[in-house]
């Protein structure tokens, strides 16, 4: 709760400044030198966990290591990247071939109400998926897209979110970042991940008019990384997303 409490309070910095970005649940650097290893060494005591998105893993690690100390634990990700009009022909792909339930339901929401909000990231625990703050999830910081699948009783059953959290002047420009994919366990095996994946950047597309969607998965979670492939997104060679935690800490996907 600090952390995300921290980011908040850092929310108009940020805001102004190309090298930052708000994850919801953790600060985000793209270019560190601008920044500054000593404030970065200040902001990552205070925090505990910084996050380093599409870098060189070696270097950036490199870098960590030297500047904020050996002892700090450099957790990577695959990236996963696609060009908006191969993105978007992928995941209509997605839409045209699946058929939901009778009575079943699609919703996208950038300020989503209390409920839907509880609902969303009580799925997301349920999943293993850190949550975003609800703050964040409303749009207070960035514009976040929260879209989702409700059963024929009103129960979320799937998923996923897209942030358009990259400042229009930095590194990252354009891009999105694309995630929070959880679905519930009576559920998985329908391809309903792939579908809300898919659905939320379809519309996302729409709302915030990006250039390019990005996710991040484990290199050992192949049915992920299959879900994101399908929604025509390609992993990006040489990239990692790299975060740096202090020892003890934890973050998950």
């Amino acid at each position: 709760m600090t952390l995300q409490q921290n980011l908040r309070d850092r929310q108009p910095e940020i805001g102004k400044t190309p090298s930052l970005a708000n994850g919801g649940r953790i600060l985000h650097v793209l270019n560190p030198e601008e920044i500054g290893w000593g404030t970065l060494r200040e902001i990552a005591e205070q925090d505990g966990i910084i996050g380093f998105p599409l870098v060189q893993a070696e270097q950036t690690i490199a870098q960590i290591k030297e500047h904020l100390g050996a002892r700090w634990e450099t957790p990577k990700w695959l990236v996963y990247r696609g060009a908006r009009a191969q993105v978007l022909k992928a995941c209509s792909e997605v839409q045209f071939a699946a058929t939901l339930p009778e009575g079943w339901q699609v919703a996208h929401h950038i300020t989503p109400s209390d409920q839907v909000i509880t609902e969303v990231q009580e799925l997301n625990l349920n999943t293993g998926v850190a949550p975003y703050p609800a703050y964040y999830m409303k749009s207070e910081a960035v514009p976040v897209l929260t879209s989702f699948i409700r059963d024929d009783l009103g129960s979320v059953v799937a998923t996923a979110s897209v942030a358009d959290r990259y400042h229009p002047q930095g590194r990252l420009a354009g891009h999105v970042f694309a995630g929070m994919v959880s679905v519930g366990a009576t559920y998985r095996g329908r391809g309903l991940g792939k579908l809300i994946n898919a659905l939320a950047l379809i519309e996302s597309a729409e709302r915030f008019n990006w250039e390019v969607a990005t996710e991040h998965v484990a290199a050992d979670n192949p049915a992920s990384r299959a879900m994101i492939a399908a929604c025509g997104l390609d992993e990006a060679e040489g990239l990692r997303s790299v975060i740096a935690m202090r020892p003890g800490e934890v973050f998950t996907r």
